[in-house]
């Protein structure tokens, strides 16, 4: 119990994205495919683990994006993310950035000037996880 309590002291209060990551996310808000930019992130969390992504680092010309109290307030991503993603000791949400990061941009390269059809890319995801 002392560890779990630990951990989630030194856990994240607030989650980063690149400054590229956030500007393509503002773009996707502008032109309706999104309800809210969380949403970006959240998905971008789903593509990089449906993927089986291995993200790099955050760049360093990063921002505070949203509180980890609005973007997982249930702890479900948390949850999934430790079933999928060995940490080897990272904190979830310090890893859920990655992801974020990875997953969003995946999202810019794949339909860069068209019509964002999440079905094929959910597909396509589909076909890599078999």
């Amino acid at each position: 119990m002392i560890d779990v309590i630990a951990a989630t002291a030194s856990e994240r209060t607030q989650v980063r994205l690149s400054n590229k990551g956030h500007t393509i996310l503002t773009q996707l808000k502008e032109d309706g495919y999104l309800a809210e930019m969380t949403d970006g992130y959240r998905l971008g969390i789903a593509l990089a683990l449906s993927m089986g992504a291995t993200p790099g680092e955050l760049s360093t010309e990063n921002r505070n994006f949203i509180a980890v109290s609005t973007l997982d307030p249930t702890g479900e991503i948390a949850a999934a993310i430790r079933m999928l993603v060995n940490l080897e000791g990272q904190g979830v949400y310090a890893y859920s950035e990655r992801l974020a990061d990875w997953g969003i941009k995946e999202l810019q390269e794949r339909f860069k000037g068209g019509f964002l059809d999440v079905a094929s890319l959910m597909s396509v995801a589909a076909e890599k996880s078999s």
